[in-house]
């Protein structure tokens, strides 16, 4: 009888210390098979903006052209936002939106930033953002002249 139960349960025993370590693999974020496991990482040009000479008036439109890479070597999903900041304190989000990347992959953004009507004289900066969760990766900026 005792022959009968040492034996199994031996077997037993070496079957879960073999698949200890998979399920603990499993377990961890990115481990076990594949994708997603690399941190981010952004790297955001200096935007380009669509008026020649850097001024432009109330209740217009300005374009906003950037490139964003990801520099992380895994597929990621980062958050790109577009805002602007005027010299009085006026503050405003005109674009956001979640792009997906390849590692290594860039992408080109262009997008319109509308002046507000009641927008004060004066340099305005328009910034370009990347956020992986609520962890800012990267911004970049360029200015603007409101008359």
């Amino acid at each position: 009888m005792k022959k009968r139960l040492v034996r199994p349960t031996l077997v037993l025993v070496c079957i879960a210390l073999v698949a200890l370590p998979l399920f603990a693999q499993r377990a961890k974020p990115g481990g076990g098979g594949g994708g997603g496991g690399s941190t981010g990482c952004a790297i955001v040009e200096t935007p380009r903006l669509s008026t020649p000479t850097t001024t432009a008036e109330p209740n217009s439109s300005v374009g906003v052209f950037d490139r964003v890479t990801n520099c992380a070597t895994g597929k990621k999903r980062y958050t790109v936002t577009g805002s602007a900041a005027s010299s009085c304190g006026q503050e405003w989000v005109f674009a956001t939106g979640t792009l997906s990347f390849a590692g290594g992959e860039s992408k080109n953004l262009s997008v319109a930033y509308p002046i507000a009507p009641d927008t004060c004289s004066g340099p305005v900066t328009v910034s370009i953002s990347v956020y992986d969760g609520g962890t800012m990766l990267g911004r970049a900026s360029a200015t603007l002249t409101v008359q």
